[in-house]
């Protein structure tokens, strides 16, 4: 599996930048990496609530040296998946392997009223590239589930980056560092993937309207649509 990609920052200044993937350090990477397999062990519930989590038993166990480990943990703690009381053993937080879906839950709070905000925000060469990327998709044809997810990103950042509240942008772009880590552990069927299409460009056709109320509802509606974590199926 790839590691956790990191969203490229876009400056304020310039949200009509294109979405790529940063390219981090190795160093980072690797870091990333052990995070992701972490989490992943976590929502998996192969690392069940309250399990103490031993730096060198995890390096042995995922093949890497004790310090990414110890630095994925740190991150961990820090994002409140892990916890840890001083002078003892970080361990699992309880209810953590619920972790996509509170980050779900969330993206239903800040994703409606970022929509509505968009709307009536942003800018032609946005809706462009929008409009670019959707019509790449072309569902059954070579390659098209990537161009989907690609053009999944690019809509949700973009509202995002449009709101015009930086809080809620910073918000929703750390909801969507582990979209790609729900793709991994939940990989969804081609009949999801077209119907989620679909949803996305009905967001799309509000946001070139400018039309606030139904971009809302249509976000809502996307987002109530996409299901929650099974653990034999999808991760939102």
């Amino acid at each position: 599996m790839k590691p956790l990609a990191k969203l490229a920052k876009r400056s304020p200044a310039d949200p009509d930048a294109v979405l790529r993937p940063a390219a981090p350090a190795e160093a980072g990477s690797r870091v990333d990496e052990v995070y992701r397999q972490i989490l992943a062990q976590i929502i998996r519930g192969e690392l069940a609530s309250g399990a103490e989590l031993k730096s060198t038993q995890l390096a042995a166990s995922l093949g890497v040296s004790r310090t990414p480990v110890v630095q994925a943990l740190a991150r961990l703690i820090a994002d409140g998946i892990v916890t840890q009381r001083m002078n003892m053993r970080a361990v699992v937080r309880p209810g953590a392997e619920n972790w996509l879906i509170e980050v779900h839950e969330l993206r239903l709070l800040l994703e409606p009223a970022a929509a509505a905000r968009a709307a009536e925000r942003i800018t032609e060469p946005a809706l462009r590239q929008l409009e670019q990327q959707a019509a790449a998709v072309a569902p059954q044809t070579e390659g098209w589930t990537k161009r989907a997810r690609e053009f999944d990103f690019a809509l949700h950042l973009s509202i995002a980056d449009h709101a015009g509240n930086q809080p809620m942008r910073d918000a929703i772009y750390k909801c969507w560092h582990y979209k790609q880590l729900s793709y991994e552990l939940g990989p969804d069927r081609p009949t999801s993937i077209v119907r989620g299409y679909e949803e996305h460009l009905t967001i799309l056709e509000a946001l070139k309207a400018g039309d606030a109320a139904t971009a809302s509802a249509a976000m809502e509606l996307h987002l109530r649509l996409a299901g929650s974590y099974r653990p034999e199926g999808r991760v939102v």
